[in-house]
Protein backbone atom coordinates (compact mmCIF):
# COMPACT_ATOMS: atom_id res chain seq x y z
CA UNK A 1 0.00 0.00 0.00
CA UNK A 2 1.33 3.15 -0.81
CA UNK A 3 2.45 5.43 2.04
CA UNK A 4 -0.13 8.43 1.12
CA UNK A 5 -3.09 5.78 2.16
CA UNK A 6 -1.78 6.36 5.51
CA UNK A 7 -2.42 10.37 5.56
CA UNK A 8 -5.79 11.47 6.45
CA UNK A 9 -7.22 14.29 5.00
CA UNK A 10 -7.99 17.82 6.73
CA UNK A 11 -12.20 16.94 6.47
CA UNK A 12 -11.75 14.00 8.82
CA UNK A 13 -9.61 15.49 11.19
CA UNK A 14 -11.63 15.91 14.83
CA UNK A 15 -10.78 16.33 18.70
CA UNK A 16 -11.28 12.76 19.57
CA UNK A 17 -7.56 11.70 19.22
CA UNK A 18 -4.10 13.20 18.30
CA UNK A 19 -2.88 10.37 16.64
CA UNK A 20 -3.68 12.20 13.20
CA UNK A 21 -0.90 12.80 10.66
CA UNK A 22 -1.33 14.93 7.19
CA UNK A 23 0.35 16.15 4.40
CA UNK A 24 -0.44 19.84 3.55
CA UNK A 25 0.94 22.73 1.57
CA UNK A 26 2.10 25.91 4.25
CA UNK A 27 0.33 29.18 3.31
CA UNK A 28 1.45 31.56 5.49
CA UNK A 29 4.26 31.52 7.42
CA UNK A 30 3.26 30.65 11.20
CA UNK A 31 5.75 27.74 11.50
CA UNK A 32 8.22 27.77 9.91
CA UNK A 33 11.03 25.13 11.11
CA UNK A 34 9.61 22.70 8.52
CA UNK A 35 7.18 23.82 6.68
CA UNK A 36 8.63 27.26 4.60
CA UNK A 37 5.83 29.22 2.70
CA UNK A 38 3.97 27.63 -0.23
CA UNK A 39 5.90 24.01 0.69
CA UNK A 40 4.57 20.42 0.89
CA UNK A 41 5.17 19.04 4.31
CA UNK A 42 4.39 16.41 7.19
CA UNK A 43 2.60 16.77 9.98
CA UNK A 44 2.39 13.79 12.61
CA UNK A 45 0.51 14.07 16.19
CA UNK A 46 -1.51 17.02 16.37
CA UNK A 47 -4.50 18.02 18.25
CA UNK A 48 -7.51 19.33 17.58
CA UNK A 49 -9.03 22.73 18.78
CA UNK A 50 -12.64 24.30 18.41
CA UNK A 51 -11.53 26.91 15.84
CA UNK A 52 -13.30 30.32 16.65
CA UNK A 53 -12.47 34.35 16.61
CA UNK A 54 -12.33 36.80 13.93
CA UNK A 55 -10.57 36.70 10.44
CA UNK A 56 -10.56 32.69 10.78
CA UNK A 57 -8.69 31.36 7.78
CA UNK A 58 -10.81 28.72 6.73
CA UNK A 59 -14.54 27.11 7.82
CA UNK A 60 -13.05 24.12 9.54
CA UNK A 61 -14.86 24.08 12.67
CA UNK A 62 -11.19 22.89 14.07
CA UNK A 63 -7.44 23.65 14.13
CA UNK A 64 -4.23 22.22 14.62
CA UNK A 65 -2.59 22.70 17.70
CA UNK A 66 1.11 22.15 17.14
CA UNK A 67 2.76 20.97 20.99
CA UNK A 68 6.31 19.50 21.60
CA UNK A 69 4.83 16.46 20.57
CA UNK A 70 4.10 17.11 17.24
CA UNK A 71 6.72 16.29 14.41
CA UNK A 72 6.97 18.22 11.34
CA UNK A 73 9.30 17.65 8.08
CA UNK A 74 9.38 17.83 4.57
CA UNK A 75 7.72 15.96 2.27
CA UNK A 76 9.40 15.09 -1.78
CA UNK A 77 5.51 15.98 -3.11
CA UNK A 78 5.34 17.65 -5.73
CA UNK A 79 1.94 19.67 -6.59
CA UNK A 80 1.93 22.86 -8.02
CA UNK A 81 -1.83 23.66 -7.29
CA UNK A 82 -2.66 26.93 -5.50
CA UNK A 83 -6.45 25.33 -4.07
CA UNK A 84 -7.52 28.76 -4.68
CA UNK A 85 -11.65 29.58 -4.11
CA UNK A 86 -12.53 32.34 -5.49
CA UNK A 87 -15.45 34.94 -3.68
CA UNK A 88 -18.25 35.93 -6.20
CA UNK A 89 -18.59 39.70 -5.80
CA UNK A 90 -22.40 39.24 -5.62
CA UNK A 91 -22.11 37.25 -2.74
CA UNK A 92 -19.63 39.09 -0.84
CA UNK A 93 -21.81 42.66 -1.09
CA UNK A 94 -25.10 40.27 0.74
CA UNK A 95 -22.86 39.02 3.47
CA UNK A 96 -24.17 39.71 6.90
CA UNK A 97 -21.59 40.31 9.28
CA UNK A 98 -21.38 37.17 10.77
CA UNK A 99 -20.07 35.83 7.81
CA UNK A 100 -17.31 38.50 7.85
CA UNK A 101 -15.02 35.86 10.69
CA UNK A 102 -13.63 34.08 7.12
CA UNK A 103 -11.10 35.24 4.85
CA UNK A 104 -11.80 34.67 1.41
CA UNK A 105 -9.64 34.77 -2.06
CA UNK A 106 -10.76 37.73 -4.52
CA UNK A 107 -9.54 38.54 -7.91
CA UNK A 108 -11.08 41.84 -9.89
CA UNK A 109 -9.20 44.29 -11.71
CA UNK A 110 -7.94 47.17 -10.35
CA UNK A 111 -9.87 50.66 -11.23
CA UNK A 112 -9.84 54.24 -9.84
CA UNK A 113 -6.54 53.79 -8.55
CA UNK A 114 -5.84 56.51 -5.66
CA UNK A 115 -2.04 57.57 -4.98
CA UNK A 116 -0.63 55.53 -2.35
CA UNK A 117 -0.99 58.11 0.85
CA UNK A 118 1.50 58.27 3.93
CA UNK A 119 -1.23 58.39 7.07
CA UNK A 120 -1.18 58.09 10.53
CA UNK A 121 -2.36 54.90 11.94
CA UNK A 122 -2.78 54.06 15.51
CA UNK A 123 0.21 56.76 16.20
CA UNK A 124 2.45 55.16 13.25
CA UNK A 125 3.02 56.67 9.97
CA UNK A 126 1.57 53.88 7.45
CA UNK A 127 1.36 53.56 3.94
CA UNK A 128 -2.14 53.03 2.82
CA UNK A 129 -3.72 53.10 -1.37
CA UNK A 130 -7.55 52.60 -2.17
CA UNK A 131 -9.06 51.79 -4.97
CA UNK A 132 -11.89 49.27 -6.62
CA UNK A 133 -12.06 45.92 -7.49
CA UNK A 134 -13.93 45.11 -10.83
CA UNK A 135 -14.78 41.73 -12.04
CA UNK A 136 -15.46 40.39 -15.79
CA UNK A 137 -19.96 41.28 -15.00
CA UNK A 138 -19.04 44.59 -14.32
CA UNK A 139 -19.69 44.41 -10.30
CA UNK A 140 -16.96 46.40 -8.43
CA UNK A 141 -16.11 46.30 -4.67
CA UNK A 142 -13.76 49.01 -2.97
CA UNK A 143 -10.64 47.75 -1.90
CA UNK A 144 -8.09 49.64 1.03
CA UNK A 145 -4.51 47.60 1.35
CA UNK A 146 -2.01 49.18 4.01
CA UNK A 147 1.55 48.74 4.76
CA UNK A 148 3.82 46.48 2.71
CA UNK A 149 1.01 45.60 0.64
CA UNK A 150 0.05 49.44 -0.57
CA UNK A 151 4.02 49.82 -1.29
CA UNK A 152 3.81 46.47 -3.58
CA UNK A 153 1.54 48.60 -5.95
CA UNK A 154 3.55 51.46 -5.50
CA UNK A 155 6.62 49.80 -7.00
CA UNK A 156 4.97 47.85 -9.53
CA UNK A 157 2.88 51.35 -10.86
CA UNK A 158 6.42 52.63 -11.16
CA UNK A 159 8.02 49.81 -12.40
CA UNK A 160 5.50 49.37 -15.71
CA UNK A 161 3.91 52.78 -15.45
CA UNK A 162 -0.01 50.73 -15.76
CA UNK A 163 -2.81 51.85 -13.09
CA UNK A 164 -5.23 49.51 -14.84
CA UNK A 165 -4.02 45.56 -13.88
CA UNK A 166 -5.25 42.82 -12.32
CA UNK A 167 -5.11 42.29 -8.45
CA UNK A 168 -5.34 38.95 -6.82
CA UNK A 169 -5.66 38.79 -2.96
CA UNK A 170 -5.60 35.44 -1.09
CA UNK A 171 -6.73 35.33 2.78
CA UNK A 172 -8.18 38.77 2.26
CA UNK A 173 -10.39 40.51 5.18
CA UNK A 174 -14.18 41.53 4.23
CA UNK A 175 -14.81 44.84 6.76
CA UNK A 176 -17.60 47.54 6.96
CA UNK A 177 -16.29 50.96 6.24
CA UNK A 178 -18.81 53.92 5.64
CA UNK A 179 -21.90 51.95 5.52
CA UNK A 180 -19.98 49.60 2.62
CA UNK A 181 -18.36 46.45 2.44
CA UNK A 182 -14.71 47.45 1.91
CA UNK A 183 -12.10 44.44 1.25
CA UNK A 184 -8.47 44.83 2.86
CA UNK A 185 -5.14 43.10 3.79
CA UNK A 186 -5.50 40.87 7.15
CA UNK A 187 -2.73 42.61 8.96
CA UNK A 188 0.56 40.37 7.14
CA UNK A 189 -1.67 36.74 6.31
CA UNK A 190 -2.69 38.28 3.28
CA UNK A 191 -1.07 37.32 -0.03
CA UNK A 192 -1.33 39.76 -3.04
CA UNK A 193 -0.39 39.11 -6.83
CA UNK A 194 -0.52 41.82 -9.53
CA UNK A 195 -1.59 40.33 -13.15
CA UNK A 196 -1.03 37.24 -12.52
CA UNK A 197 -0.24 34.53 -15.36
CA UNK A 198 -2.48 31.40 -13.84
CA UNK A 199 -4.17 32.63 -10.72
CA UNK A 200 -7.23 30.39 -11.33
CA UNK A 201 -5.32 27.29 -11.90
CA UNK A 202 -7.61 24.61 -10.17
CA UNK A 203 -5.11 21.73 -10.54
CA UNK A 204 -2.38 20.82 -12.30
CA UNK A 205 1.25 21.56 -12.97
CA UNK A 206 2.94 24.03 -14.76
CA UNK A 207 5.09 22.77 -17.77
CA UNK A 208 6.85 25.81 -19.94
CA UNK A 209 3.95 27.20 -20.85
CA UNK A 210 1.29 24.02 -20.84
CA UNK A 211 -0.37 22.95 -18.04
CA UNK A 212 -0.45 18.99 -17.67
CA UNK A 213 -3.25 17.91 -15.73
CA UNK A 214 -3.75 14.70 -13.91
CA UNK A 215 -6.72 13.29 -15.42
CA UNK A 216 -7.02 10.13 -13.85
CA UNK A 217 -7.44 11.46 -10.54
CA UNK A 218 -10.62 14.11 -11.85
CA UNK A 219 -13.77 12.90 -10.70
CA UNK A 220 -16.18 11.28 -13.94
CA UNK A 221 -19.60 13.88 -13.29
CA UNK A 222 -22.61 13.81 -15.04
CA UNK A 223 -23.97 16.83 -16.74
CA UNK A 224 -26.72 17.74 -14.26
CA UNK A 225 -24.47 17.42 -11.31
CA UNK A 226 -21.66 20.23 -13.50
CA UNK A 227 -24.78 22.21 -14.26
CA UNK A 228 -24.72 22.62 -10.94
CA UNK A 229 -21.41 23.04 -9.94
CA UNK A 230 -20.67 25.28 -6.80
CA UNK A 231 -16.77 25.58 -6.69
CA UNK A 232 -14.21 25.90 -9.38
CA UNK A 233 -12.50 22.77 -9.87
CA UNK A 234 -11.73 19.99 -13.38
CA UNK A 235 -13.68 16.98 -14.34
CA UNK A 236 -14.74 14.47 -16.79
CA UNK A 237 -17.78 13.94 -18.46
CA UNK A 238 -18.59 11.06 -21.21
CA UNK A 239 -21.18 12.37 -23.28
CA UNK A 240 -22.65 12.29 -27.23
CA UNK A 241 -21.80 15.34 -29.21
CA UNK A 242 -25.97 16.03 -29.96
CA UNK A 243 -25.36 19.01 -32.69
CA UNK A 244 -22.40 21.59 -33.84
CA UNK A 245 -23.51 24.58 -32.35
CA UNK A 246 -23.76 26.77 -35.67
CA UNK A 247 -23.79 30.22 -33.86
CA UNK A 248 -20.56 30.40 -33.60
CA UNK A 249 -17.66 30.10 -36.29
CA UNK A 250 -16.08 26.76 -36.07
CA UNK A 251 -12.44 28.63 -36.12
CA UNK A 252 -11.09 31.95 -35.43
CA UNK A 253 -8.23 33.88 -36.92
CA UNK A 254 -5.22 34.18 -34.40
CA UNK A 255 -1.67 35.88 -34.44
CA UNK A 256 0.85 32.82 -35.21
CA UNK A 257 3.42 33.84 -32.58
CA UNK A 258 0.63 33.09 -29.42
CA UNK A 259 -2.52 32.21 -31.02
CA UNK A 260 -4.55 34.85 -29.68
CA UNK A 261 -7.57 36.62 -31.68
CA UNK A 262 -6.97 39.07 -34.15
CA UNK A 263 -9.21 41.54 -35.73
CA UNK A 264 -9.33 42.37 -39.28
CA UNK A 265 -8.44 46.26 -40.14
CA UNK A 266 -10.81 47.94 -42.35
CA UNK A 267 -10.57 50.69 -45.15
CA UNK A 268 -6.84 49.40 -45.77
CA UNK A 269 -5.06 51.12 -49.06
CA UNK A 270 -5.77 49.37 -52.06
CA UNK A 271 -2.26 50.07 -53.30
CA UNK A 272 -1.24 48.89 -50.30
CA UNK A 273 -3.53 45.23 -50.48
CA UNK A 274 -1.49 45.00 -53.79
CA UNK A 275 1.78 44.63 -51.85
CA UNK A 276 0.78 41.93 -49.69
CA UNK A 277 -0.79 38.35 -50.12
CA UNK A 278 -3.06 38.50 -46.86
CA UNK A 279 -4.97 41.27 -45.57
CA UNK A 280 -3.51 43.96 -42.16
CA UNK A 281 -4.98 42.33 -38.63
CA UNK A 282 -4.75 44.11 -35.68
CA UNK A 283 -3.25 42.10 -32.45
CA UNK A 284 -3.80 43.52 -28.95
CA UNK A 285 -1.21 41.09 -27.28
CA UNK A 286 1.49 42.31 -30.02
CA UNK A 287 0.11 45.50 -29.95
CA UNK A 288 1.04 45.93 -33.49
CA UNK A 289 -0.25 45.28 -37.22
CA UNK A 290 0.09 42.09 -38.42
CA UNK A 291 -0.13 39.68 -41.38
CA UNK A 292 1.25 36.59 -40.09
CA UNK A 293 -1.98 34.62 -39.19
CA UNK A 294 -4.00 31.82 -39.52
CA UNK A 295 -7.27 29.98 -38.28
CA UNK A 296 -7.30 28.31 -34.91
CA UNK A 297 -10.31 25.76 -34.25
CA UNK A 298 -12.83 26.96 -31.95
CA UNK A 299 -15.51 24.82 -31.96
CA UNK A 300 -19.07 24.54 -30.02
CA UNK A 301 -20.70 21.78 -29.64
CA UNK A 302 -23.75 20.98 -27.93
CA UNK A 303 -23.88 17.42 -25.81
CA UNK A 304 -25.83 15.52 -23.74
CA UNK A 305 -25.95 12.28 -21.20
CA UNK A 306 -28.57 10.90 -19.54
CA UNK A 307 -29.29 13.56 -17.27
CA UNK A 308 -28.91 16.74 -19.10
CA UNK A 309 -27.53 18.98 -22.07
CA UNK A 310 -24.92 21.40 -21.90
CA UNK A 311 -22.54 23.11 -24.53
CA UNK A 312 -18.93 22.61 -24.88
CA UNK A 313 -16.09 24.52 -26.41
CA UNK A 314 -12.65 23.23 -27.99
CA UNK A 315 -10.01 25.02 -29.13
CA UNK A 316 -6.53 24.75 -30.88
CA UNK A 317 -5.36 20.98 -30.46
CA UNK A 318 -8.00 19.40 -28.21
CA UNK A 319 -10.73 20.32 -31.07
CA UNK A 320 -8.26 18.52 -33.77
CA UNK A 321 -7.96 15.26 -31.63
CA UNK A 322 -11.68 14.59 -32.26
CA UNK A 323 -11.60 16.59 -35.95
CA UNK A 324 -8.86 14.36 -36.83
CA UNK A 325 -7.24 17.05 -39.22
CA UNK A 326 -5.66 20.04 -39.47
CA UNK A 327 -7.98 23.21 -39.33
CA UNK A 328 -5.63 24.13 -42.65
CA UNK A 329 -6.86 21.23 -44.33
CA UNK A 330 -10.38 22.15 -43.42
CA UNK A 331 -10.09 26.06 -43.81
CA UNK A 332 -11.15 27.52 -47.87
CA UNK A 333 -8.52 30.33 -48.01
CA UNK A 334 -10.84 33.30 -47.28
CA UNK A 335 -9.80 35.49 -45.17
CA UNK A 336 -13.55 37.42 -45.22
CA UNK A 337 -16.78 35.98 -42.84
CA UNK A 338 -17.90 33.20 -42.86
CA UNK A 339 -21.44 33.77 -45.06
CA UNK A 340 -23.54 30.52 -44.30
CA UNK A 341 -22.47 29.11 -40.91
CA UNK A 342 -24.20 25.98 -41.67
CA UNK A 343 -22.29 24.92 -44.32
CA UNK A 344 -19.76 22.81 -42.36
CA UNK A 345 -16.36 20.57 -43.82
CA UNK A 346 -17.52 16.97 -43.60
CA UNK A 347 -15.26 15.83 -40.52
CA UNK A 348 -16.65 18.51 -38.25
CA UNK A 349 -20.22 17.18 -39.09
CA UNK A 350 -18.99 13.72 -39.02
CA UNK A 351 -18.73 14.27 -35.24
CA UNK A 352 -22.36 14.76 -34.29
CA UNK A 353 -23.32 11.43 -32.51
CA UNK A 354 -20.51 10.38 -31.54
CA UNK A 355 -19.45 10.22 -28.05
CA UNK A 356 -16.30 10.81 -25.76
CA UNK A 357 -14.77 11.34 -22.27
CA UNK A 358 -13.95 14.87 -22.44
CA UNK A 359 -11.66 16.40 -19.65
CA UNK A 360 -13.73 19.90 -18.74
CA UNK A 361 -12.81 23.41 -16.72
CA UNK A 362 -16.07 24.34 -14.36
CA UNK A 363 -14.87 28.05 -14.22
CA UNK A 364 -15.96 31.07 -12.37
CA UNK A 365 -18.34 32.11 -14.93
CA UNK A 366 -20.03 28.64 -14.55
CA UNK A 367 -20.13 29.01 -10.63
CA UNK A 368 -21.38 32.14 -10.10
CA UNK A 369 -22.86 33.30 -13.31
CA UNK A 370 -24.73 30.15 -14.55
CA UNK A 371 -22.94 30.08 -17.76
CA UNK A 372 -23.58 26.59 -19.62
CA UNK A 373 -20.88 26.58 -21.66
CA UNK A 374 -17.83 24.75 -20.73
CA UNK A 375 -14.43 24.65 -21.86
CA UNK A 376 -12.83 21.29 -22.63
CA UNK A 377 -9.17 21.02 -21.47
CA UNK A 378 -8.74 17.29 -23.09
CA UNK A 379 -10.06 14.78 -25.01
CA UNK A 380 -9.31 11.42 -22.17
CA UNK A 381 -8.62 8.29 -22.13
CA UNK A 382 -10.25 6.63 -18.78
CA UNK A 383 -7.79 3.31 -18.60
CA UNK A 384 -7.53 3.35 -22.42
CA UNK A 385 -11.09 3.28 -23.09
CA UNK A 386 -11.75 4.54 -26.73
CA UNK A 387 -14.61 6.89 -27.75
CA UNK A 388 -17.60 4.82 -28.60
CA UNK A 389 -19.02 5.12 -31.40
CA UNK A 390 -15.97 6.42 -33.75
CA UNK A 391 -13.23 3.53 -32.41
CA UNK A 392 -10.81 6.91 -31.27
CA UNK A 393 -8.59 6.22 -28.76
CA UNK A 394 -8.32 9.69 -26.67
CA UNK A 395 -4.93 11.14 -26.67
CA UNK A 396 -3.62 12.20 -23.30
CA UNK A 397 -1.12 13.74 -24.50
CA UNK A 398 -2.07 16.60 -26.44
CA UNK A 399 -1.50 19.97 -25.59
CA UNK A 400 -4.47 22.02 -23.63
CA UNK A 401 -5.10 25.10 -23.09
CA UNK A 402 -4.50 26.87 -19.29
CA UNK A 403 -7.21 27.60 -17.36
CA UNK A 404 -9.62 30.55 -15.92
CA UNK A 405 -10.11 33.01 -13.57
CA UNK A 406 -12.54 35.14 -12.17
CA UNK A 407 -12.62 37.98 -14.25
CA UNK A 408 -11.45 36.89 -17.06
CA UNK A 409 -9.68 33.87 -18.03
CA UNK A 410 -6.71 32.99 -19.38
CA UNK A 411 -6.36 30.71 -22.37
CA UNK A 412 -3.83 29.72 -24.85
CA UNK A 413 -5.57 29.32 -28.10
CA UNK A 414 -8.66 32.58 -28.16
CA UNK A 415 -10.25 34.86 -26.32
CA UNK A 416 -12.98 34.66 -23.38
CA UNK A 417 -16.21 36.43 -24.23
CA UNK A 418 -17.45 33.20 -25.69
CA UNK A 419 -17.32 31.50 -21.85
CA UNK A 420 -19.51 34.63 -20.65
CA UNK A 421 -22.10 34.17 -22.92
CA UNK A 422 -24.75 33.29 -19.77
CA UNK A 423 -28.00 34.19 -21.75
CA UNK A 424 -26.93 31.81 -24.88
CA UNK A 425 -29.79 29.71 -25.61
CA UNK A 426 -28.45 26.18 -26.05
CA UNK A 427 -28.35 25.17 -30.07
CA UNK A 428 -30.93 23.02 -31.01
CA UNK A 429 -31.06 22.12 -34.48
CA UNK A 430 -28.58 18.81 -34.91
CA UNK A 431 -26.24 18.47 -38.17
CA UNK A 432 -27.64 15.22 -39.48
CA UNK A 433 -25.32 13.05 -41.31
CA UNK A 434 -26.48 11.65 -45.03
CA UNK A 435 -26.94 7.65 -45.07
CA UNK A 436 -24.54 5.99 -48.02
CA UNK A 437 -27.55 5.06 -50.69
CA UNK A 438 -27.55 1.12 -51.44
CA UNK A 439 -28.51 0.19 -54.93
Amino acid sequence: MSTLATFHPLTKLRPFKNKWRVQVKTHMAKVQRALPLGKWGVIENVQMNPAGGKYRTTRHPYKMAISDETVIRGSDLADDRIFLSLSNYESIGKTDKKEFVYLIDVIGRVHDLGDVLTVKAQGEDRKRVEFRLVDSQGNDLPCCLWGTYAEQIEAFIEKCDDRTFVCLIRFAKVTFFRGEVQITNAFDASRMYLNPTEPGKSTGKKDGKRIQYDWNDAEIKPISEIMDATKVEICKIICTIEAIDTDWAWFYFGCDRHSKKVNKLANIDYEEMKRIDKPKFHCEICNAIVTHVSPKFKLHVVVKDDTETCSLMLLGSVAKSIVGVKVDDLWDGSYGEIEDPEILPEPIRNLVGKSFCFGVSINSENVSSGSATFLVLEVCSEDKVVSIESGYEAISEMGTTSSTMSSGGVKDDADLPDLTSTSKKLCTKVIKQEKAKTD
